[in-house]
Parts: structure tokens; C-alpha cells; sequence
């Protein structure tokens, strides 16, 4: 039942994301509200990941995937909170590069994660997944890092910064990145150690 479920969760992932991308690539990278709905699902889907590896049923550091996914996730609310007529002024800002840079990291990495899942679970090895799995991160973790980052400073571009309890909050947030994203980009090298000797 297990690998089953593990199976169509990476199946749709790829799906979603691969799906996502497509229509991003095929769009010029566009900031539009078909590309925002389609970026939400295929993060909304990293829900699992969570639970997946509370429940044990992955192999992942809970902890570790809960911060990476509830940082998507904030992203994305960012996004949608932002009024379209206000994406017009800053659309030469941050916003726009920001949303390429997270459309082209996040998407590579979670359909090559989704690949190396579905061949390690029945065990059919390929040896370019594995490769792509821990080589292409060492580029697209720091990317996607600063597309997020470029999302935040144009949220606080647009509410013209406010020392409210949202913007702490936030900055909060940013802050912590210093602090997690070494662990999981630390994480990451220690896994490639270990799977490309």
C-alpha cells in the first residue's frame, strides 16, 4: 500500500509540476493568473511531502521538508496578495524576475526529484536521474532562494515597509533563511557524498 501511494503522489507531482512548467515555458515565463493557479497546485501538493515524512512513510527529515515547503508556500500567498494592478508597477521590478527565477528552480527540481523517487522505489536505478538529482540543486537551490527573496522585497516594495506584525513576521522569515538554507543545502552535499562517489 505504501508504494502505491508513494507512487501516484510522485506520478502527480511530476505530473503537476512538468505540466506547470510547460505551460510557463510555452507562455514566455508570464506572471499570469493561469500561471499562478497552476505554480499553487503543484506546491499545494508538497502538503503531503509533510506528512509523508511525519507518518515515516518517506525517508525525509520532517522537520527539514516542513520549512522548505511552508517557505513555498508563503511565496505563493505573496504572489496572490499582490493586486494585478499593481504587478503592472513593479513589473519591471523584482516580481517578475523573482517569479521566473522560482518557475525555472522549483520546476526542474521537483520533476527531477519526482523521477529519482518513482525509479529508487522500484528500484530501477538510472544513473543520469541520480546524477541530476544531487549536481543540479548546487544551481537551482541558491536560484530558487533568490526568486523567494526577490518575492519578499517586492511584497514589502508594494505595503511601502511597516514595522506592523505581518512585516516582522516576515522579515523573521527572510531571516531565518541565513540560518536553514545552509542545513539543507548542507544536507543536500552530505546526500551527494553519499550517492555519487
Amino acid at each position: 500500500m505504501k508504494t502505491i501511494w508513494l507512487a501516484a503522489f510522485n506520478i502527480i507531482t511530476l505530473l503537476a509540476w512538468a505540466l506547470y512548467f510547460t505551460h510557463a515555458s510555452l507562455h514566455g515565463l508570464q506572471f499570469d493568473e493561469q500561471s499562478l493557479l497552476m505554480l499553487a497546485f503543484a506546491q499545494g501538493l508538497a502538503i503531503f511531502e509533510i506528512l509523508n515524512a511525519i507518518l515515516r512513510i518517506a525517508g525525509a527529515n520532517w522537520l527539514l521538508t516542513t520549512m522548505q515547503v511552508f517557505s513555498r508556500f508563503l511565496v505563493v500567498a505573496l504572489l496572490f496578495w499582490i493586486p494585478n494592478e499593481r504587478l503592472v508597477e513593479l513589473g519591471q521590478h523584482s516580481i517578475i524576475t523573482g517569479f521566473m527565477l522560482i518557475t525555472i528552480a522549483w520546476s526542474i527540481t521537483e520533476i527531477v526529484r519526482a523521477l529519482y523517487y518513482l525509479t529508487e522505489l522500484f528500484k530501477k536505478s538510472i544513473p543520469a536521474i541520480t546524477f541530476s538529482r544531487y549536481t543540479f540543486f548546487i544551481v537551482l537551490y541558491p536560484i530558487g532562494v533568490l526568486g523567494e527573496f526577490m518575492i519578499m522585497y517586492a511584497f514589502w516594495e508594494w505595503r511601502e515597509f511597516q514595522f506592523d506584525i505581518f512585516n516582522m513576521a516576515l522579515a523573521a522569515i527572510a531571516l531565518s533563511y541565513f540560518v536553514f538554507f545552509p542545513k539543507l543545502y548542507g544536507h543536500m552535499w552530505k546526500q551527494r557524498k553519499k550517492k555519487l562517489p
